[in-house]
Order: C-alpha cells, then sequence, then structure tokens
C-alpha cells in the first residue's frame, strides 16, 4: 500500500489467518476480540489494541455488534527501532488520546474513513507510541500485568517496576491512560477471566482465585457490573463462540 488508511470493521466468530506486507493497529471502540498474532492469544478491549507488523499471521474473532478502528500503514512510515519495539511487544495498552481518537473517528464515519481524517489523526496515533510518547515508559508494566495479572500487584511493586515512587506512579497512569494503576489492574484481571470463561472449562471459581479476585463473588460484581452479566452467563454467551 501506498498511503495509510483508516477502516472501521465488525468481525464474524471465526477467520483465518492473514498476512500482509504493510503495519496495522487494532483498536477497539466497542466490544472485544478474541485475537491470535504469530500463534499467540490475546484479548482486546477498549482499553488495549495490538499492533500487526508486516507479514505478521493473525487472526481474530468477535461478537456481531463489537466494532473496531482498522488502521493500515506502511512500513516506510517507521523507523526501524519503533517498527522492531512493537514487533516485540505488539499488545498495547492503549493511551486515553488514542482511545479519545478511535471514538471521534468512529462517531464521525461509518466505514472507511476519509483521508482528510487520516491525516489529521494517525500523526497523533504515531506519537502515542513513539519513544517519547506518554504511555511508552509504562507499556512494559502493563504487559507483564497482562501476563500474570493474579500476581499480588500493589502500587509500590507496579511504580519499583516503572521506576518512579507510588505518588508520581498515579499521575503518570492518569496522564497517560486517564485511570488509576488499580483500576488499570482491576481491567486486566477482568479481561483475563473474561478470556478464560470463553476459552476454558476451569471452573468460575478457579478462574477468580488465578484472575487475583478474593473470591468467586468479587469477579461476579466486577463482571455485572462492567458487562452487565454474571461469569455463568458470559460463559454460556461466548464460549463456544471464541
Amino acid at each position: 500500500m501506498s498511503s495509510p488508511a483508516f477502516n472501521l470493521r465488525r468481525y464474524g466468530r471465526s477467520s483465518s489467518v492473514d498476512h500482509h506486507a504493510f503495519a496495522q493497529w487494532v483498536v477497539p471502540v466497542r466490544g472485544e476480540l478474541a485475537f491470535e498474532l504469530e500463534g499467540h492469544g490475546a484479548r482486546l478491549d477498549p482499553l488495549q489494541g495490538a499492533f500487526v507488523a508486516p507479514m505478521a499471521g493473525h487472526a481474530q474473532t468477535a461478537g456481531d455488534d463489537d466494532r473496531f478502528l482498522i488502521v493500515d500503514c506502511p512500513a516506510e512510515m517507521f523507523d526501524d527501532d519503533t517498527l522492531e519495539r512493537l514487533h516485540r511487544q505488539p499488545v498495547l495498552a492503549l493511551p486515553v488520546q488514542v482511545r479519545a481518537m478511535a471514538q471521534r473517528v468512529a462517531d464521525a464515519a461509518h466505514e472507511r474513513v476519509n483521508d482528510d481524517t487520516v491525516r489529521c489523526e494517525l500523526p497523533g496515533l504515531l506519537q502515542a507510541f513513539s519513544l517519547a510518547g506518554s504511555a511508552t515508559r509504562l507499556q512494559a508494566v502493563c504487559s507483564r500485568i497482562e501476563r500474570a495479572p493474579g500476581q499480588a500487584w500493589p502500587v509500590e511493586r507496579i511504580a519499583s517496576e516503572v521506576g518512579v515512587s507510588s505518588s508520581r506512579l498515579h499521575a503518570v497512569f492518569r496522564q497517560s491512560f486517564g485511570l488509576s494503576p488499580q483500576a488499570w489492574l482491576s481491567a486486566s484481571r477482568l479481561r483475563w477471566a473474561r478470556g478464560q470463561l470463553a476459552a476454558s472449562d476451569a471452573s468460575i471459581a478457579d478462574i477468580a482465585q488465578h484472575a487475583g479476585y478474593s473470591e468467586q463473588s468479587a469477579l461476579t460484581r466486577a463482571l455485572r457490573r462492567e458487562w452487565g452479566m454474571t461469569p455463568a452467563d458470559y460463559r454460556r454467551r461466548f464460549r463456544h463462540s471464541q
């Protein structure tokens, strides 16, 4: 491809593996996406997106009403260091400005986004994940939390991994994501639990324990608050679709 493009898409219940020569951002606007990238699974939602490097194999499944902003970029738009860094760590905590951009685009367009909008919005997306991007310093710790949300993650531990004080950590997270560190952790735990409910046969009690909830009822309260359904309801709805 010779120029970047923004598209709003919905995905079905099944997908074949795709490859393409350009880079691609996947930014959920509504719902969630069961995403597989080069053999590794991830769950994407409006707080977590992904970067697909050129020729990386990927597949995805989603619900009928879910919606995603897909940004296609020629590989030549990235310097080698940025492209390599994003290739190594493709699952990305979405900065608040990127989430706001995706919502603006979704509110103003149906499917393909016009070129004026692309020219206006693309620089902010590229800047957000550059070395100078406000959330770049937090991506590594967010990735570690995402891989092991059930571990103990007190603010002091997160601050130590980022290399700032506990009080400074709150300001950095607020600036980057519009959330406190503990709110981000709660979202990661619930995301992991949803993935297990949809993809595994583990009991709800075991999923709650391994996600870091004190008891099954805590998972039930969190899922009901954020998704309006119990873990059993969620499993019945998504178990055979993703």
